[in-house]
């Protein structure tokens, strides 16, 4: 996934194998991203007045996603005297589609499309995933780049070839941060479309390269 075009050492090598677990899990969140199972989270963020108290739904119910469909969620509420509340605030928070069944404290939320609010929310947790990312990616630098300074002091490697691994690893650490920011722009692209927010001048010159072969066959 990552060429070694400056050094092929095994510190280098290591780093380039290791990022692609964080990529392969990377990309494995971000499919999941606006699925039913991610919207959930969206679901659970909806705030409920509770006897003068302001609660999420987290903390008054269960959430249930139906395998068949990414539009139509269970709403399990813990307190049957709170399962009419829940329900007229959920349709105030732009779920018009809610409804009590019978007998029950099941409440059936069925999504026939998504708000302007709530697919901002869900490119909001694709950021939040593109940071865990570099995250990871920035601890696997400092790990391999500790481990060469270890070798130095140890003198099992030569400073000669320590200089080159340092530049393959800044290199490819370049090249994996690039490739997660680029998969980030590109999935709040899918949501967000031409309101997609372009003014940090890093993503602005990265935007155009979502359409790039290397690109191309993620999230279609």
């Amino acid at each position: 996934m990552f060429k070694l075009t400056i050094s092929d050492d095994t510190y280098s090598t290591a780093l380039s194998a290791r990022a692609e677990d964080i990529i392969f899990k990377y990309v494995k969140d971000l499919e999941q991203a606006g699925s039913g199972e991610a919207f959930k989270n969206v679901l659970y963020g909806v705030r409920v007045m509770v006897e003068g108290r302001n609660r999420f739904l987290n903390d008054l119910a269960e959430v249930i996603a139906h395998e068949d469909t990414d539009s139509k969620f269970t709403v399990r509420v813990h307190r049957p005297d709170l399962t009419d509340q829940v329900v007229q605030t959920l349709k105030d928070a732009d779920y018009p589609r809610s409804k009590r069944e019978a007998g029950t404290n099941d409440v059936t939320v069925i999504i026939s499309h998504k708000t302007e609010q709530q697919l901002e929310d869900m490119a909001n947790d694709v950021k939040r995933m593109e940071k865990s990312a570099l995250g990871a990616a920035a601890g696997l630098k400092l790990d391999t780049l500790q481990r060469i300074k270890a070798a130095i002091d140890k003198e099992y490697i030569e400073p000669k070839d320590a200089f080159h691994a340092r530049n393959q690893i800044e290199q490819t650490s370049n090249e994996i941060n690039e490739f997660i920011k680029v998969l980030s722009l590109k999935k709040r692209y899918k949501f967000l479309n031409d309101d997609l927010d372009l003014s940090d001048p890093e993503e602005k010159r990265l935007f155009g390269d979502i359409h790039k072969p290397r690109y191309r066959s993620y999230f279609k």
